[in-house]
């Protein structure tokens, strides 16, 4: 009688790695991302894809590869893979929402659980099989120690949690009400809240077969592993449309705004040059569309292929250029920084402080001082 090597579960874990590896095939050629994000975000698919093929190497004990893989290797990669999916997703965000992020000797304190498993690992698990031994029903509340495969499973959902913290401050400080989100945007919410979905499910089956033995977690164990290839099947789809049409953007040849309509966008420039609606804090890109009787989701559209900028960059173009003009004027000299981003048309200090030290490379501060300098020299020369 003949034995299948691989079950229709086994077969999903195989699909998800490969998927994976896709969608960080796809990913790695992002025209927008920066060199940290796309380094950051491969690594982070490609410890998802080890760990799903950690999973399978150590369940299936049949499968067989080599002999120093097999029986002493497999623990490392499985609980390096566990790991380090957190602290990934966690400097991958911080990355694709703060474009200064830099990698600092101070991130090396994500390792150290690592470290302290690896040490564990050697000292009580030194061969794969009696790590699998120990996870047999009869065993299993003695695997299961508080100390090891407890913060296993919370260390990864700690780390979600704290990705989505500062998402959530990000999208807070964006003003989500006045610029209207991006598709990657949009791709990195899927992401947070796909991990921190999926590894809260695991999490739980985790304590479900602590507390009434692996049996009764079997089947929300293989329904974790189903959650994990919908995420990454969504995410990969979201990612073939998002870069198809980011690709299809930048590759529109440049005689293509010729053929937009030039009196809607004479409204847009006017709105701004001669009316200064970017001095209200309050105005977003349905109110101007209000205001100059167009539809908003042409405003959109007019703005980006014409200027080849976002809404939200648009607007606070002209808001820096007042900003710099109120810093460099004499007679506003005794206007304090919140009183001039106040006036410029900002509503929140770290937006205006992002977006200024962005455009003109110098903190309002540093280009207010620099400007005071710049006109005591002019004015000893004319002397």
């Amino acid at each position: 009688m003949k034995h299948s090597l691989f079950n229709i579960h086994d077969v999903v874990l195989f699909i998800t790695a490969t998927l994976c590896l896709i969608l960080a095939l796809c990913q790695s050629f992002h025209p927008a991302k920066s060199r940290i994000e796309k380094i950051l975000l491969l690594a982070f698919l490609f410890d998802i894809a080890l760990g799903i093929g950690s999973v399978l190497l150590f369940w299936q004990a049949t499968l067989k590869i080599h002999p120093v893989l097999d029986n002493y290797l497999v623990p490392y990669l499985l609980f390096c893979s566990l790991l380090l999916k957190g602290p990934l997703l966690y400097c991958y965000v911080s990355a694709a929402t703060s474009p200064a992020y830099r990698i600092t000797r101070a991130d090396a304190i994500h390792l150290l659980p690592l470290v302290i498993y690896f040490f564990a690992i050697a000292i009580n698990y030194p061969l794969t099989s009696v790590v699998r031994t120990d996870f047999q029903p009869d065993k299993l509340t003695h695997i299961l120690s508080v100390y090891e495969w407890h913060s296993l499973k919370t260390i990864p959902l700690l780390y979600a949690a704290m990705a989505l913290h500062k998402l959530h401050g990000v999208n807070r400080q964006a003003q989500p009400d006045t610029y209207p989100p991006t598709l990657g945007h949009h791709w990195l919410v899927i992401l947070v809240w796909g991990s921190l979905l999926n590894w809260s499910w695991s999490l739980g089956t985790h304590f479900l077969g602590f507390f009434w033995g692996a049996s009764a977690a079997d089947l929300f164990g293989i329904f974790d592993n189903y959650i994990t290839s919908g995420l990454i099947s969504a995410l990969l789809v979201y990612s073939i449309v998002h870069i198809n049409k980011e690709l299809t953007r930048r590759s529109s040849p440049p005689d293509s705004e010729f053929h937009i309509d030039t009196y809607p966008i004479e409204k847009i420039i006017q709105s701004m040059e001669i009316e200064k609606l970017y001095l209200n804090p309050r105005l977003n890109i349905e109110r101007l569309a209000e205001h100059i009787n167009i539809p908003y989701r042409d405003v959109s559209t007019l703005i980006n292929k014409h200027f080849q900028v976002n809404f939200n960059e648009y607007v606070n173009l002209y808001r820096i250029n007042e900003a710099k003009r109120l810093l460099t004027d004499t007679q506003f000299s005794n206007l304090t920084i919140n009183e001039i981003y106040a006036q410029a048309g900002f509503n929140s200090k770290s937006a205006f402080h992002r977006f200024f030290s962005r455009l003109v490379g110098v903190s309002p501060t540093e280009f207010r001082k620099l400007a005071s300098e710049s006109a005591r020299a002019n004015y000893r020369t004319a002397i």
